[in-house]
């Protein structure tokens, strides 16, 4: 019987490692879409770079495309994966996060200096300049080299590099420079003050994904019928990011479908010795059928619904304005 309370203890996924590499790949995926010519604003011509091909207002097919692509893609994403764009790739989000990490560390673990918090509210053990200090030094730092991912999507490559490295040559020198401090100081702001506030009432993403949302989305399933094993604990709500409680989700809610919780869950059975998983899981609100080729597909397309049909439309619009445009 020991046996295979075990193996399940074994199986049980864990997210925080996959979520950190894939928010670090994001970022430099970032830098690389401007870099090797996916997309960037070029301003010596006044147009727009996509897939190396210059792309001016007149271009109809290439226009047109593009535009139902970018307003179809998060409607996709709402129904299927839910919110994790919001917890393993958006850049907001992965910066609010470590910020608050951070500020945790050095001035508490209830420390809070954003401006959805009630006042400073910090650890008085912690209250030191010395911690002020690190903590102020780390956010400029990191608002330094954020600063320069805007300017790959508005110069090429070689004209940022001239800015890190100093050159005289570099061209729209000033106007780049300006740019360049102008980006620092929204970072240093957003990773200082804003954080998770502007997730939960700027961000026009989370609103959109408060209008369409649906069941069939992904998203953190708690399962109730063992409700008794977690009747005094609260460790899940504690690893929660956004401070909510995943034993009692709502349909709208802030979950960022992170997986810290299951995560947290799963570690507390797993040094319970009873083997059982935690009580938490991703899930989604149908499953797909295992019978035939083509009942799988009829489940994939009615997944993605007449907003994955028009991304579909608006790829191959865009795909022939390239290929007509190249030609």
């Amino acid at each position: 019987m020991s046996s295979v309370p075990t193996s399940c203890a074994a199986v049980a996924p864990s997210y925080r490692g996959k979520r950190r590499a894939t928010q670090i790949a994001f970022f430099f995926i970032l830098i690389l879409i401007p870099a090797v010519g996916i997309f960037r604003i070029d301003l010596a011509t006044a147009s727009i770079m996509i897939f190396g091909h210059s792309v001016y207002l007149r271009d109809v097919a290439v226009v047109t495309g593009l535009a139902i692509v970018v307003a179809t893609a998060p409607l996709l994403t709402y129904s299927t994966i839910g919110t994790v764009w919001c917890g393993w790739a958006c850049p907001q989000n992965t910066v609010s996060e470590w910020a608050n990490n951070l500020t945790h560390r050095l001035l508490g673990s209830r420390a809070n200096v954003n401006v959805e918090s009630a006042g400073l509210q910090v650890a008085p053990s912690k209250n030191k300049l010395r911690n002020w200090a690190i903590l102020v030094v780390n956010f400029l730092l990191v608002s330094l080299v954020l600063g320069i991912i805007p300017l790959f999507y508005f110069f090429p490559p070689n004209v940022v590099w001239s800015l890190v490295s100093f050159s005289e040559s570099a061209q729209f020198s000033q106007f780049m420079f300006r740019l360049y401090l102008v980006a620092v100081a929204l970072v240093f702001v957003d990773i200082a003050l804003v954080r998770y506030f502007w997730c939960n009432y700027v961000c026009l993403y989370r609103f959109g994904q408060l209008l369409f949302k649906t069941e069939d989305a992904l998203h953190v399933a708690y399962d109730k019928s063992r409700a008794a094993e977690c009747a005094k604990c609260n460790y899940c709500r504690v690893s929660c990011v956004t401070s909510i409680d995943p034993t009692n989700m709502k349909f709208f809610d802030r979950c960022i479908n992170c997986g810290e919780c299951i995560d947290a869950c799963n570690r507390l059975h797993a040094k319970d010795g009873s083997g059982a998983p935690g009580l938490l899981r991703f899930d989604a609100g149908r499953k797909a059928p295992a019978q035939t080729l083509l009942s799988k597909m009829q489940f994939v397309l009615g997944k993605l619904g007449w907003h994955g049909a028009l991304f579909l439309v608006g790829c191959a619009v865009l795909m022939y304005g390239l290929t007509h445009h190249a030609a």
